[in-house]
């Protein structure tokens, strides 16, 4: 937390003006402002508990540094299984912008209480939270975490599209970064 606080006291208003036209469309990375770690993807693959073949549990992301003046942090996983689509696994947002970590297995709620009530929208099944990665067997496929962090709140009820989340987030994002990793069912496996 000293960290975050140290980030946070010295990047000021430079940053904030530095960010100001970064949106979530961007492929730029973000600077240093914004540090995470998604800890299950740090070696580039998705591991068999987040998927359909294993326990299909939700990953833990750990929060290092967020710009000023963040008041709430977003996420969206998804699996873009062509050029015009994406099948969304997760997302999330009003998570606090103080919070360290997102804990793995994070219930399938429209709020999350240990986050102090951050909300989760529906993902590719119509269900609220977490779907496990679940690309067609064979070949390996990217999968897409991206965390966000808002200048403010985002006004979306819980149980919300990924559309509907991206389009507040073109005027709410202050700086994004994304975490790229890949997983490859076996051709033995079958679709949950």
């Amino acid at each position: 937390m000293p960290e975050r606080r140290r980030v946070l006291a010295g990047l000021g208003a430079a940053v904030t003006a530095g960010f100001a036209g970064c949106g979530s469309a961007s492929r730029t990375a973000t600077p240093d402002a914004l540090r995470f770690t998604v800890p299950a993807l740090a070696d580039g693959t998705v591991p068999t508990r987040l998927t359909c073949d294993g326990d299909g549990t939700s990953p833990r992301v750990e929060i290092d540094a967020v710009p000023p003046p963040t008041e709430s942090i977003a996420l969206i996983f998804t699996f873009p299984d062509d050029i015009a689509s994406q099948v969304t696994l997760w997302t999330m947002w009003n998570v606090p912008p103080e919070t360290e970590t997102v804990p793995a297995d994070v219930p399938a709620t429209e709020r999350v209480a240990a986050l102090n009530g951050a909300r989760q929208g529906r993902n590719a099944r119509g269900d609220i939270g977490y779907l496990p990665v679940c690309p067609p067997p064979g070949r390996s496929y990217e999968h897409w975490f991206t965390l966000y962090a808002c200048r403010r709140q985002l006004d979306l009820e819980a149980g919300a599209s990924r559309d509907a989340l991206a389009e507040e987030l073109e005027t709410a994002t202050l700086a994004s970064k994304r975490v790229v990793a890949t997983y490859e069912r076996s051709m033995n496996t079958t679709s949950s």
